[in-house]
């Protein structure tokens, strides 16, 4: 089992012995069902499990369960585990099956015999449409694939090697160049393989082979679009075609989403719930274009500009004929692959929390990333994979705009860690420790807490 971060959220979960049901989702496969599995395992006597993909008659024999009671009869015909009140963990995979089954929760939770856990992928809006979701009885745990920290577990790298970068990048002092330059090279690594568990796998599993990943990687883009067909529903042709557009879309000389090579006549407001089926069902990362980089930034984004990105890089990376992973691999400076580098921090700034936007002014012209920090400051991120990562034009621009008030612009690149003048610059595999390196916001359950008293009246 690799080690992932998400599971500490699920044991947090589980020490509050069943007072909310939990529910994982993700896009498909990225370990949302094992992580469940291990934690049964681990915490609870028993698990009954039930997958409402695998197993049709599931699906049937629960589609029009009316009562707690009648859930609890037909589960117990349905799972082989022992039902031990206090003790038994009820898992429900594939929730997307059944989407309506997730009224029930609040009964389920207050009955209190058992703890409930559901788990589902290519969910879209699936859940918005349930005629009761049950709001204060679920804790919801979003799954991404595996970040670059935990591909580095994965591949043996012990914790405080790692612990050494984000040392440096804390204090702002170079890593040592031995490790410098050999974690420039497991980050380009990781790029090619992605975070798809099953990717990773069958990395370790074959030695680097990139023909066992890519023959992995290939069979999920296919399964993604199988699965776009089965779920989107009507809506399924239009996000098919956006899904198919993503790669030559950032691949573009300007990378934004060019709306008519959907359709000549395509427009934004028509098209706006498929973009957003495909973010949902975490396929897809949508990042707005911000005109005034002020906090919050939401507030002046503009929805209908905007780059998408893919949730994995090395999905990405086999949708493009093979050079582009060799390029990536080899450090092939002569190739143009800002857009996978662009792609892979996307991908990371989402995992950390971060809603993604980007700035862009005819004057100064474009910032890749514009994120908030822990006191909502604004932070733009600039990421180079060229020969020249020290030029960086529109952030400077940025930077100098007193009215922006910007404190500090960050670049990724290949150079170590380094300040000059409002820029720090990072090495890329500093993504390990991108919260800490940049002051994100921190997550509500590891954020510094505060005590409010109220003043007495009367």
């Amino acid at each position: 089992m690799f080690q992932r971060k998400a599971y500490n959220q699920l044991e947090r979960w589980a020490d509050r012995l069943g007072q909310t049901a939990l529910l994982v989702t993700g896009a498909r496969q990225i370990g949302k069902s094992y992580l469940i599995e291990h934690l049964g395992r681990q915490r609870f006597q028993s698990v009954a499990e039930v997958n409402l993909v695998l197993n049709k008659d599931a699906k049937r024999v629960l589609s029009d369960v009316s009562s707690v009671e009648d859930f609890i009869v037909r589960l117990s015909l349905l799972s082989d585990a022992e039902l031990i009140a206090g003790k038994t963990l009820v898992f429900i995979d594939e929730i997307q099956e059944l989407p309506d089954l997730m009224t029930l929760v609040k009964a389920l939770v207050q009955d209190g015999r058992f703890c409930y856990a559901f788990s589902g992928s290519m969910l879209g809006t699936e859940l918005r449409h349930v005629c009761s979701y049950p709001v204060g009885f679920v804790t919801e745990v979003t799954m991404y694939p595996m970040d670059f920290e935990e591909f580095c577990w994965a591949n043996g790298l012990k914790p405080d090697v790692l612990g050494v970068v984000g040392e440096c990048c804390a204090a702002l002092t170079p890593v040592p160049d031995y490790l410098h330059e050999s974690l420039l090279s497991y980050f380009r690594t990781y790029m090619v393989v992605g975070g798809m568990p099953a990717a990773v796998q069958a990395f370790v599993d074959d030695g680097g082979n990139m023909r066992s990943v890519r023959t992995v990687q290939s069979e999920l883009v296919v399964s993604y679009v199988h699965d776009i067909t089965k779920y989107a529903k009507n809506a399924a042709p239009n996000v098919r075609a956006i899904f198919e557009q993503l790669p030559v879309q950032l691949d573009a000389k300007s990378q934004r989403f060019r709306l008519n090579s959907l359709d000549s006549k395509a427009r934004y407001d028509k098209l706006s719930l498929d973009f957003n089926w495909l973010v949902s069902a975490h396929v897809g990362l949508k990042c707005n274009v911000v005109r005034n980089p002020k906090s919050p930034l939401k507030a002046t984004e503009d929805s209908g500009n905007f780059k998408l990105y893919e949730s994995d890089t090395g999905m990405l990376a086999s949708r493009y004929d093979i050079s582009v992973a060799r390029a990536l691999y080899t450090d092939d400076r002569t190739v143009n692959l800002g857009f996978m580098f662009e792609n892979v921090f996307a991908q990371a700034l989402v995992s950390c929390g971060c809603s993604l936007y980007y700035y862009m002014n005819r004057k100064r012209g474009e910032v890749d990333f514009l994120v908030e920090g822990a006191r909502g400051e604004v932070v733009p991120i600039e990421i180079k994979s060229g020969r020249s990562p020290r030029a960086h034009e529109a952030l400077n621009k940025l930077l100098a705009t007193d009215d922006y008030d910007i404190k500090r612009g960050f670049v990724f690149s290949r150079l170590n860690v380094e300040v000059r003048d409002k820029v720090v610059y990072l090495p890329w595999y500093a993504a390990l420790c991108l919260p800490e390196a940049l002051g994100l916001r921190k997550g509500v359950d590891t954020e510094d807490s505060f005590t409010i008293t109220l003043p007495k009246l009367g």
